[in-house]
């Protein structure tokens, strides 16, 4: 104190001792800021670059821009404060106060309060959004979204939009409540519409809610071929925001509401492999020995080159109707696309395997009498 107040003296103004002393607490954080700043870049940056993932590397970056930009601002808030403590100084001379002697710095020193604050949001509002940005590529990259377009190509970047957009709004209303404007009427507004609007969207709100638990649950992915409920079974080609799109086995594309997926019971084929079953049931009459048939059946199967043969086929003798014996034969193929031309191959094998060792298929057959008399 005693320093500053021989320095006051040596000036001779309160203005400029005042404006002298904001400057110097001022390149004070900024040389703070700079050696801040030089520990990250040569102390800890040399670690993180010897690390695999470079999401460490993006996250020291964000600090170091960050952190100089923050000890700047808090080095002019500090400093304005300072300037501010110093109007109640008296002048010996004019016995006046330094606001006295210059009252237009109340206005100066609240305007730049203000622009300091306004900057120190949108600051922050910057920070924020690299901050999400970085943590949602991050979360892509654990989780492997590039294998799934919908992921890294819609529901990442919108996700981003509207984490933004929810910032944008916050920082808004900060800004207003530190100039004292009254926001309650517009929120009560904005309220009001939102219900409108989710009211009269209920069914579109309804779909986007479950396209966001599709896309982060993942119950299939594209390309998967799937069955939902018991009449919609294809290939997904796309998984949309409101809609699923499945292509059929007619090359027909399908757009089902994401809400009805949800509720419903799905098998995906392709998951946890491409692997799949093929059944095939074969009538044969009775006159037919048991034995020879499940030989044969199994080396039609053995035969074709799509048999996954680590896991070999299997014949069953599954039930006795009332003119036949019920066969099942089942296969495993490495790829589901495989699925229905084997199993269209195998029963064609069969039927020309049957037809020339002149096995029959047991026809049913009914005797209708007619009875004329009256």
């Amino acid at each position: 104190m005693s320093i500053l107040h021989f320095f006051r003296n040596q000036v001779n103004n309160d203005l400029l001792f005042e404006v002298i002393l904001c400057v110097a607490v001022f390149i004070g954080f900024i040389l703070v800021a700079k050696v801040f700043s030089y520990i990250i870049r040569y102390v800890l940056k040399p670690f993180t670059s010897r690390t695999e993932t470079q999401f460490d590397d993006l996250i020291l970056e964000i600090i170091e821009n960050s952190s100089k930009k923050l000890l700047v601002l808090l080095g002019g808030y500090v400093s304005l404060m300072i300037f501010k403590d110093g109007f109640e100084l008296l002048d010996v001379s004019s016995n006046k106060t330094l606001i006295q002697q210059h009252p237009y710095l109340n206005k100066t020193v609240t305007f730049l309060d203000n622009a300091l604050f306004v900057i120190l949001i949108g600051l922050l509002l910057i920070i924020g959004s690299r901050i999400i940005s970085l943590a949602f590529d991050w979360y892509a990259e654990k989780t492997k979204a590039s294998e799934n377009k919908d992921l890294s190509g819609s529901l990442f970047p919108l996700l981003k939009k509207v984490s933004r957009l929810l910032l944008a709004i916050l920082a808004g209303v900060v800004i207003l409540a530190k100039f004292n404007i009254d926001i309650s009427a517009f929120i009560v507004s904005l309220g009001v519409g939102s219900l409108a609007i989710a009211l009269a969207a209920q069914e579109t709100l309804s779909n986007m809610i479950s396209g966001f638990i599709i896309m982060v649950d993942r119950p299939f992915r594209i390309g998967d071929r799937i069955k939902i409920g018991s009449d919609i079974y294809g290939d997904v080609t796309a998984i949309g925001i409101r809609s699923t799109k499945i292509l059929d086995f007619d090359k027909n594309i399908l757009l089902v509401p994401n809400n009805d997926i949800v509720k419903s019971r799905i098998i995906n084929f392709t998951y946890p492999t491409s692997r799949t079953r093929v059944v095939v049931d074969i009538p044969v009459a009775y006159n037919n020995d048991i034995q020879s048939i499940k030989q044969m059946l199994l080396n039609i199967a053995q035969s074709d080159p799509h048999v996954d043969m680590s896991d070999p086929p299997d014949v069953s003798l599954i039930r006795f109707g009332d003119t036949y014996m019920e066969f099942k034969l089942a296969v495993k193929t490495d790829d589901y696309h495989n699925a229905f031309d084997l199993g269209c191959r195998l029963r064609e094998k069969i039927y020309a395997q049957f037809t020339e060792l002149g096995i029959s298929f047991p026809i049913p057959a009914r005797n209708i009498y007619m009875n004329n008399s009256k």
